[in-house]
């Protein structure tokens, strides 16, 4: 980095990603702005200027990148190794300390035992569905497998159950039993349901999770001001709400007659190509971050595009880049497990990157616009056009 980029940076102030510290600082105070980046998105903090934008510059680079690397190392748990580097603007010089979004979060400071996160210019403390997501993130905890207060055995429908454990795992009758659902990791030791087992085999799905199921709807024209022209909200088991959805798009979309010279024939080709439809919905199904509440899956048809809204952005350090690429990492395994077992889905990661490996090579002109995705600080949106 050189001076006239230094400058670029004073000039855009302080936000989300940029912090400027002065070259006197408590080890805490800096341990605190540190942590809080590596839980987000990561930043870069600039030592030797002061909040007005003013540099003031830093006596010793070296020492104090000694300084820098053992309050990383100490006073951070775990610890982060940041890059550093020493720019001079004139006469001063300053440091910048670069932080990448961490991979074993949720990072805290150790003296204070507190973990801490990035709005805006500051550095707060998580609330607890925060942290819950900082935890998810780490991969060390998992939101799916938390037992529902208030739930049992009787909440479990019968049907599909044994649908389950009978028809799709190969479980004899006489070990479909409540230990066997236990070692499944649908109940847990008390006989309560998870989340994942409510999700897949509870007579009242919405009941026990308000944010559970998907809502589909169709508009007449290109966006949410535009009149109905079909509506449904689900409540339904995960399995139950795919069909759904795929019915749905089928109902409200149609297929274009395509005449194929070397065929000699007539094909119908159709405006959303089921296999497309597919992975979108099961994939929202199968990474949407369970620990948000007063949002749902939501599946929009448009005049000239289908939209599929799920909430949670992509997990820990898996960027759209790498997701595309077929890099994989499961905030819901046991979730993805049970989709696998249905049939819905492979459990190599590769639903984003088949879909635009579909458009790529498909001869037919009616597929011609990529479709695009959208991996927000708190959602995943990913948008397929009308052929």
């Amino acid at each position: 980095m050189n001076s006239d980029k230094l400058l670029e940076l004073i000039t855009l102030g302080e936000n989300s990603q940029i912090e400027f510290k002065s070259g006197e600082f408590r080890n805490e105070s800096l341990a605190k702005e540190i942590v809080a980046f590596a839980n987000m998105r990561g930043g870069k903090i600039l030592i030797g200027v002061e909040d007005n934008g003013q540099i003031s510059g830093v006596k010793d680079t070296h020492l104090l990148m000694e300084k820098i690397i053992q309050i990383c190392r100490n006073n951070i748990q775990p610890p982060i190794i940041p890059e550093l580097f020493s720019v001079s603007s004139g006469e001063q010089k300053v440091v910048i300390i670069e932080v990448e979004k961490g991979f074993f979060k949720p990072y805290k400071v150790r003296s204070l035992n507190r973990y801490y996160i990035r709005a805006g210019t500051a550095a707060i403390e998580p609330t607890q569905e925060e942290l819950i997501r900082l935890l998810q993130d780490g991969g060390q905890f998992h939101f799916e497998v938390s037992a529902l207060p208030n739930t049992g055995i009787s909440d479990l429908d019968p049907l599909k159950i044994n649908h389950y454990c009978q028809e799709i795992r190969g479980i004899s009758a006489e070990e479909n039993c409540p230990r066997t659902w236990y070692n499944l990791q649908i109940l847990d030791e008390q006989e309560r349901l998870n989340i994942a087992g409510s999700l897949f085999f509870s007579r009242q799905t919405m009941k026990m999770l308000p944010q559970a199921g998907i809502e589909l709807n169709a508009f007449t024209g290109d966006d949410v001001t535009s009149e109905f022209l079909d509506s449904l909200d689900l409540g339904e088991t995960i399995p139950e709400c795919i069909q759904a959805a795929e019915s749905f798009v089928r109902r409200n979309s149609r297929h274009h007659p395509v005449f194929n010279v070397e065929q000699t024939r007539r094909q119908d080709i159709p405006e959303y190509e089921p296999f497309v439809v597919r992975e979108l919905i099961v994939n929202a199904f199968a990474h949407r971050d369970w620990s948000i509440f007063g949002q749902r899956i939501r599946l929009s048809l448009f005049n000239n595009r289908l939209e599929l809204f799920s909430p949670g952005s992509l997990p820990n350090t898996l960027n759209l880049d790498r997701a595309l690429a077929g890099i994989s990492y499961y905030r819901n395994p046991l979730i993805a497990q049970m989709l696998k077992d249905y049939g819905f889905m492979d459990r190599l990661g590769r639903g984003l990157q088949k879909i635009i490996k579909f458009y790529n090579f498909r001869g037919s002109p009616l597929y011609q616009k990529l479709p695009f995705f959208e991996n927000g600080d708190a959602y995943f949106r990913a948008t397929v056009y009308k052929g």
